[in-house]
Formats: C-alpha cells, sequence, structure tokens
C-alpha cells in the first residue's frame, strides 16, 4: 500500500488544483506473451525453458508466462485457446505435433501472433516466424557421418541398419527421417544397405533401449544404429552393452541434439557422432522475436528467410571435436538475432 500525502499537502491540492494537474507518465503495463512447450518429458527442453526466463530479463516490456503442455498436443490445443482467452498478445510455440496447426491457425486469426520454436506448424500461415535447425539437413548429418565410417572401416556389405524415430507427426521427426533416408535409400537401392527396423522410439531412451532389445532377440548382426535424438541413442547403448555388443565397433550409434552424455559417449567412441543446434538460442531469438514483431511489427525479412524461417546454425561433433563442444551446443555468448533490434548477451551461468 502506498502511503498517504500529508494532509497539509492534501489541503493545498484542494486549493490550487491546476498547479497538480499535469498527468504522471505512466509505464506501460507488458505485454503478456505465452511460452507453451513440449514440456521436460526430454531433457532437451530444459535449456529452452531456461532460456525463455532468461531473454525475459532483457525484455522487461514482456510478461513471459511458461506454459508445460506435457507432451501432449491435446494439452497444447487448449493451452493455445487458453492463451488467446487470457488476452495474450502474443504465444511462442514448441510444437508437441503438427496436428496443433489448426489452434494455431486460429489463434493467428484472432490476432495474436506465433513465434515457432524447434518443432514448427505444417502451415506456415499460422506463425510469423519460425526459429530451429533444418532438421532435413540434421538428418542427413548424423546419418552420413555413419555411412561414412562404415565405408571408411571396410566393413563388409549389405550394412545392416536400424532408424529409430521421433515422435511421430513432431515437424521435427519427419524432417530428420526425410533427410536420414534421403542417405540410406540410395544405398537401400543398390543393395549397400538393408534396413532391419525403421521404427518410432518416441525421442525416449527406455522405449529405445526396450525396442533394441526386443530385436536383438531376432538378431544382433548391425552395423549401424541412426537415431532422431541423443535420448534414443543413448537407449540403443545401454540396450547394446546389456547384450555384450560393443557401441562404436561391433554397432555404430548416430544421434544429435548434444546431449551431455552423448558428448561423454562420443568422447569415448560409443556414439559415432551428434549434432548441435542449441536449443538455448533457439528459444533466446525466439523471445526476440517476438519482441521485434510486437515493438514494430517486425518480421524476418521474406528475401534472407523464405516462410519466416530462421535457421539455427548446427555442427556436426565427432570424435575429433568433441571436446570443445558444450553440452545443448550451448555457447557461451548468444549471438544477435540475424535481424531487428538485437544485441549478443553472455549465457548466465
Amino acid at each position: 500500500m502506498k502511503p498517504r500525502a500529508p494532509s497539509f499537502l492534501l489541503a493545498l491540492c484542494a486549493l490550487a488544483p491546476l498547479a497538480f494537474a499535469a498527468p504522471v507518465a505512466r509505464a506501460q503495463a507488458p505485454k503478456l506473451v505465452y511460452f507453451i512447450f513440449t514440456g521436460y518429458a526430454y531433457p532437451y527442453f530444459a535449456p529452452m525453458a531456461a532460456a525463455v526466463k532468461e531473454a525475459a530479463t532483457f525484455t522487461p516490456d514482456l510478461s513471459i508466462r511458461i506454459v508445460n503442455a506435457n507432451n501432449s498436443a491435446t494439452q497444447e490445443i487448449a493451452d493455445l485457446k487458453e492463451a488467446v482467452a487470457a488476452g495474450a498478445k502474443g504465444i511462442i510455440l514448441n510444437t508437441v505435433q503438427e496436428s496443433v496447426t489448426a489452434a494455431a491457425l486460429e489463434a493467428t486469426h484472432q490476432g495474436v501472433p506465433i513465434v515457432t520454436v524447434d518443432r514448427d506448424v505444417s502451415n506456415p500461415a499460422a506463425r510469423i516466424a519460425f526459429i530451429g535447425d533444418n532438421d532435413f539437413t540434421l538428418g542427413q548429418e548424423l546419418t552420413r557421418f555413419g555411412v561414412q565410417t562404415l565405408a571408411d572401416r571396410h566393413v563388409a556389405k549389405p550394412w545392416h541398419v536400424v532408424v529409430l524415430q521421433g515422435t511421430l507427426g513432431a515437424s521435427v521427426t519427419i524432417g530428420r527421417q526425410n533427410g536420414t533416408m534421403s542417405v540410406l535409400g540410395p544405398l537401400v537401392k543398390d543393395g549397400s544397405v538393408q534396413i532391419v527396423l525403421n521404427q518410432s522410439a518416441n525421442f525416449a531412451t527406455a522405449t529405445a533401449q526396450s525396442m533394441m532389445g526386443t530385436l536383438f532377440a531376432r538378431t544382433t548382426d548391425l552395423q549401424l544404429v541412426a537415431c532422431a535424438n541423443d535420448a534414443m541413442a543413448l537407449g540403443v547403448i545401454n540396450a547394446l552393452k546389456n547384450h555384450g555388443i560393443a557401441a562404436g565397433s561391433a554397432t555404430l550409434v548416430a544421434g544429435a541434439d548434444a546431449q551431455p552424455e552423448s558428448l561423454d559417449a562420443v568422447k569415448a567412441g560409443t556414439q559415432i557422432d551428434t549434432v548441435t543446434h542449441s536449443p538455448y538460442v533457439e528459444a533466446f531469438w525466439a523471445v526476440e522475436a517476438m519482441q521485434n514483431y510486437l515493438a514494430g511489427g517486425l518480421k524476418p525479412p521474406a528475401d534472407r528467410f523464405p516462410n519466416g524461417n530462421v535457421i539455427i546454425p548446427m555442427t556436426l561433433v565427432t570424435q575429433k571435436n568433441a571436446a570443445s563442444i558444450a553440452a545443448w551446443g550451448t555457447p557461451e555468448e548468444i549471438p544477435p538475432l540475424p535481424y531487428g533490434r538485437s544485441e549478443a548477451h553472455p549465457v548466465a551461468k
């Protein structure tokens, strides 16, 4: 509660109101922005949420509400509707699946701009910008290095390969799967590769480990397991160890995300590669993208960012460079968003 003015001042105001008639300028209330994300079911999203909190300290005119969708597309659709009803001025959306696109488009039509991060919607009209990696390229990179390593080691063909996909219906799963198959497809056609299993393990360590354990009851003759993320790669490595198979020599395991445990596995040689695409940078840039739009209507320039896609730099991580890569590929300093008003910021420790 504010302290009351002294009585002599109140009396003076009553006698000479004109002297105090000038209005006191008020700062505008912060704009409510929802950050709706897949949630903490997967370790990848924890640094993303941390980045949103950190970016919010540099954008005091935004009030960011973090909402965990608990890996449920149904819940996320409800969260989108709640954000609109609550009067949100913007939504930063990490989609669980592309099935939330209709709800995102509805929010957009009601005047609430959306920035998607890491996982996208299927219709670019449902958002003003996408901040994330090129998942097709990522899928190619993680798979190509594994295949090249088999060739360099002169492993006898045909190579028996397992492909573990992520959450079905998620844009990252679709992109990475297409990238992986763009590498494997021609090799399947010429007989160099036989795909033993091509199935979703839902980006989860336990699911991947269980799935591989079931497969090993049929065959252990596997040369490469291409995983759409590191969490699944770690599950594969566990399953190989439990069955006495040498990960990294008898069977190569490829992944993506630069999860801390997988960086250790790459250094040790039990995982052949991973690929960075920093979730911290993605989320930080998404906040800045929303700030640029709400402050002045600025979107990613179409001549530089087709369809509003702002692509995060990626790095293929192997045993040669793993020691120089931080967990999740998080840099010491966030580079400026590559358009609009932005500046570099050190990463909070």
